[in-house]
């Protein structure tokens, strides 16, 4: 018997622990290997925003697609479900810490590494929530899991394409250059 295999505040706690501390063992993951080429590719490489995003995405979608494997056989939930629900996910974490670093950054001039720390644990806490609420909530059609694997391959595409060749805006570079 399939079940509705819902994401519990519990769970949902427990995967943003395990994220927040991937996070910040991603932080140093490129200088500590040597600044091996592929290890910039999903970690950041400098202290820009705009690299510190990889670890609120990349460990996301490796943390859905774990997910996945494991209990898709054994849930009612459609594939769809699961895509939709992922992508979310996937768009808010990092549109999440765009909005509150930039927000405390600039209108509340607050810069605290404790409070970029916390940043990263809160963005993926409300981001697994709201996948969750979808994932209990809906059964989207095809076209939406369709168009959400189109949007998570374009972020995905971005992050492999900017990382050693940004463009020039502020949000590519580390306020220390």
């Amino acid at each position: 018997m399939k079940k509705t295999c819902i994401l519990s505040i519990k769970k949902i706690s427990i995967y943003t622990i395990l994220l927040g501390i991937i996070a910040i063992i991603s932080h140093y993951a490129y200088e500590l290997s040597g600044e091996i080429f592929i290890v910039g590719l999903f970690n950041p490489i400098n202290e820009s925003v705009w690299e510190h995003l990889k670890f609120m995405f990349f460990p996301l979608l490796l943390l859905w697609i774990i997910i996945y494997m494991i209990k898709s056989d054994n849930c009612e939930k459609s594939a769809n479900t699961w895509i939709v629900s992922a992508a979310v996910s996937l768009v808010i974490a990092p549109l999440l810490v765009l909005l509150l670093y930039y927000g405390c950054k600039g209108a509340l001039g607050v810069e605290s590494v404790i409070y970029d720390i916390l940043l990263v644990f809160i963005c993926y806490f409300i981001a697994l929530c709201i996948a969750s609420h979808i994932f209990i909530y809906s059964d989207p059609k095809s076209w939406v899991a369709v168009v959400s694997v189109v949007i998570v391959i374009v972020i995905f595409i971005s992050f492999i394409a900017f990382s050693f060749n940004p463009p020039q805006l502020p949000i590519f570079y580390s306020s220390n250059s």
